[in-house]
C-alpha cells in the first residue's frame, strides 16, 4: 500500500510539474530565492547541514530514545568498540570459547570481530565519549557534511543544497542508519571525499585534494573493501586517462602532487590493514571475515559459485541460520531484489522523478563518470550473494 501510494504521489508531482509549473509560485519563490542565497555560502551550508543532523536527532531524544542493538552484526560492531576504547586491537581467546560461540565473532585464535576496524573505531570514539551511538550520531553528521561538501564540486551552489537537503533528511531521518550500529556513514564519507576529491584533482592536481581522495580510499578499505573497490576502479581510470594521456599537466607535477600523496597513504593503510589482520588473525594476509567464512560458511561469496556441502554446527542456532536463512539468501537476494531493495532505500516514489531528464543527462560529458562508476559498481553489487543497504 505505501509503495502505491508512493507511486501515485510521484505521478501527481510530475503532472503538477508537467502541466501547472508555476503551481502554489507565491508560497515557492520566496523560499526559492532565500535558500539560492544561502546555497551561495557553502561553508556556512555544510556546517549547518551537520548541525541539523545532530539538533534534530537530540531533540527527538524525548520520544525516540537511543537505540538498543539488536541484530548479531551490531553486536559484533560493539564488541569491536569496546575492544579500542580499551587500547587493543584484539582481546586473547577465552579457554572455554567454543561454549561462547556467537556469530560474526571469531573464538580464535584471538576474541575479535569479523567486520574491518573503521566502524568499530567511530563507535569507540563514541564509548569514550559516553555511549557508543554517539560515535553513530557524529559520524552521521560527518556523512552528510561530506556529501554536501561532495555535491558542491559537481553541481551548482543550489542544486548542492537541495542534494545536502534530501540526503538529509533521506538517509539521516527516515531510515534505520541513525537507528542502529550496522554503519552506512562511514562508508559514505569514503565515497564523498573520494567523488569530491576527483574532480579538484582534475582542476587543480593540488596536494591537498590527493591527500583528501586517499584518506577516503583508507576509509573505503577499512569500512567496506570489497564496495570500495569497485567504487574506485572507475575513478582511478579515469584520473590515469585524464592526467597522464588527455592533455594533462606535466607528469613531474602529476607525480609530486597527486600520485606520491596518494600511494603514501594507501602504502600506510596497507601496512596498517596487514597489522591489524596479524593481530586478529595471526596472518596479514588474511581478513578477519575471510577467516570467519573458511571455519563456518560453506556458502559462495558470488552468484556464480555453487554452495558446498551443508556444515554441521554445535549449537541449534548455527544450524538454523548458516543452513537455513543463508542458503535460502540466493532467493530472497536475487538480482531482481536486490534492484527493488536499491530503489526503495535511496530513491522510491519522489525521488524517482529526476529520472525522466537522464537522456539529457547522458548528453553532459562531465557526468558520464558517475553514470560509468554507477554503472559499474552496480554490477559488482549484482555479483554477490547479499545486498543490505548500509
Amino acid at each position: 500500500m505505501y509503495l502505491v501510494s508512493s507511486i501515485v504521489a510521484a505521478l501527481i508531482a510530475l503532472a503538477l510539474a508537467v502541466y501547472r509549473p508555476h503551481f502554489c509560485d507565491v508560497l515557492f519563490r520566496p523560499v526559492e530565492q532565500f535558500a539560492a542565497g544561502f546555497a551561495r555560502r557553502k561553508g556556512l551550508v555544510i556546517v549547518t547541514v551537520g548541525g541539523a543532523v545532530i539538533l534534530s536527532r537530540i531533540a527527538l531524544l524525548g520520544i525516540l530514545p537511543i537505540p538498543v542493538p539488536a541484530a548479531h552484526d551490531e553486536f559484533s560492531y560493539l564488541l569491536a568498540a569496546d575492544t579500542f576504547a580499551h587500547g587493543r586491537l584484539a582481546n586473547p581467546p577465552h579457554p572455554l570459547w567454543i561454549f561462547l560461540d556467537t556469530l560474526h565473532v571469531l573464538g580464535k585464535p584471538t576474541y575479535a570481530s569479523i567486520f574491518p576496524p573503521a566502524q568499530g573505531a567511530v563507535l569507540a570514539l563514541g564509548q569514550l565519549l559516553g555511549h557508543p551511538w554517539i560515535g553513530v550520531l557524529l559520524s552521521m553528521a560527518a556523512m552528510c557534511m561530506t556529501v554536501t561538501w561532495m555535491l558542491q564540486q559537481w553541481f551548482p551552489a543550489k542544486w548542492a543544497l537541495l542534494g545536502a537537503v534530501l540526503v538529509f533528511l533521506r538517509i539521516d531521518l527516515y531510515s534505520y542508519w541513525l537507528e542502529s550500529y550496522f554503519g552506512g556513514a562511514v562508508a559514505t564519507i569514503g565515497g564523498a571525499l573520494v567523488m569530491g576529491a576527483y574532480i579538484r584533482v582534475l582542476r587543480k592536481q593540488r596536494m591537498a585534494d590527493a591527500l583528501l581522495m586517499a584518506i577516503g580510499i583508507a576509509l573505503l578499505a577499512n569500512s567496506r573493501p570489497l564496495e570500495g573497490m569497485l567504487f574506485c576502479v572507475p575513478v582511478a581510470a579515469s584520473l590515469m586517462v585524464r592526467l597522464l594521456w588527455h592533455n594533462g599537466p606535466p607528469l613531474r607535477v602529476t607525480a609530486w602532487q597527486v600520485l606520491f600523496p596518494v600511494i603514501s597513504v594507501l602504502l600506510a593503510t596497507g601496512v596498517f590493514m596487514g597489522y591489524y589482520d596479524w593481530r586478529v588473525t595471526s596472518n596479514a594476509f588474511v581478513f578477519p571475515h575471510a577467516l570467519y567464512d573458511r571455519e563456518y560458511v560453506n556458502f559462495p561469496v558470488f552468484v556464480w559459485q555453487t554452495p558446498g556441502p551443508a556444515f554441521r554446527y554445535s549449537n541449534p542456532q548455527f544450524e538454523s541460520y548458516f543452513n537455513g536463512w543463508v542458503r535460502n539468501s540466493r532467493v530472497t537476494f536475487s538480482s531482481w531484489a536486490k534492484c527493488v531493495d536499491f530503489w526503495r532505500f535511496f530513491l522510491h516514489g519522489a525521488l524517482s522523478i529526476p529520472l525522466v531528464t537522464l537522456p539529457w543527462f547522458i548528453r553532459d560529458r562531465r557526468i558520464r563518470i558517475l553514470l560509468l562508476q554507477f554503472c559499474f559498481s552496480a554490477m559488482g553489487l549484482l555479483s554477490v550473494s547479499w545486498f543490505l543497504a548500509h
